[in-house]
């Protein structure tokens, strides 16, 4: 699927949080708009800095997880008339940023979500 740049944001953590139009056309002039929040974290040992890490607890949180993880979010909302495209999608990317904005921005955000798909993955007894 060929994605549609929105905006990025670069934040304190030092990560990036891409925004992207994936909305569709689904008529003569109605539309499925979706907005998509990617951020990629690259697995790294610096990323861990709540609580150290053993040489072999990390070496195992990067062979469950690969390297970059993503967290991704999407909104949509259908059957939206042309005319009316672009604000909902501006709406969808405010709200988002209203509501999770903060979340996603939080300096242990990385860390975090690198922990908890750790976690969820060893309990689904899968690796990468």
């Amino acid at each position: 699927m060929q994605r549609t740049p929105y905006k990025k944001l670069d934040l304190d953590h030092g990560h990036s949080l891409d925004v992207f139009d994936d909305s569709r056309k689904i008529g003569a002039d109605a539309w499925v708009v979706i907005m998509t929040a990617i951020m990629k974290i690259p697995v790294e040992r610096s990323l861990f800095t709540s609580q150290p890490l053993s040489d072999k607890e990390f070496d195992d949180i990067l062979e469950t997880l690969g390297s970059p993880i993503e967290y991704r979010y999407r909104l949509e909302r259908n059957m939206i008339m042309d005319h009316e495209k672009d604000a909902v999608l501006e709406n969808l990317v405010n709200t988002f940023l209203d509501n999770t904005g903060q979340y996603v921005a939080n300096p242990k955000f990385p860390e975090k979500l690198a922990l908890k798909a750790y976690r969820d993955r060893v309990e689904k007894g899968g690796k990468k």
